[in-house]
């Protein structure tokens, strides 16, 4: 697996997963199957080390995929998770938490 911490000079300390290398590793070792396999070529995985004086007890982890960013990190309080469309023209998320049924969120 590969990974790689940015240095673009922003100072986030975020690192990254490349889909591809990783689906590439996996499949060279026979641990993929094709459906898997295209899924992860088209994943981005983005890891931000947690703040702990910011009441983080996590990093925040984002996923890249089919256009949309889904991030996650737990803090003291909460769960937070957060979804971002704004590069895809859906005008509504639907989403579910634990098995409650599905709720409607515009995106606009």
């Amino acid at each position: 697996m590969t990974t790689s911490e940015n240095t673009d000079g922003i100072g986030d300390g975020q690192h990254t997963l490349c889909g591809v290398r990783l689906a590439g590793a996996l499949a060279a070792l026979g641990l993929v199957d094709p459906v898997c396999a295209e899924v992860l070529t088209l994943l981005n995985l983005r890891v931000y080390p947690g703040n702990a004086t910011a009441g983080d007890r996590t990093a925040y982890v984002v996923l890249d995929i089919h256009g949309v960013s889904i991030g996650v990190k737990r803090r003291a309080a909460d769960l937070y998770l957060h979804a971002d469309t704004t590069e895809t023209d859906d005008r509504l998320i639907a989403f579910e938490i634990n098995g409650g049924g599905e709720t409607d969120h515009p995106t606009r």
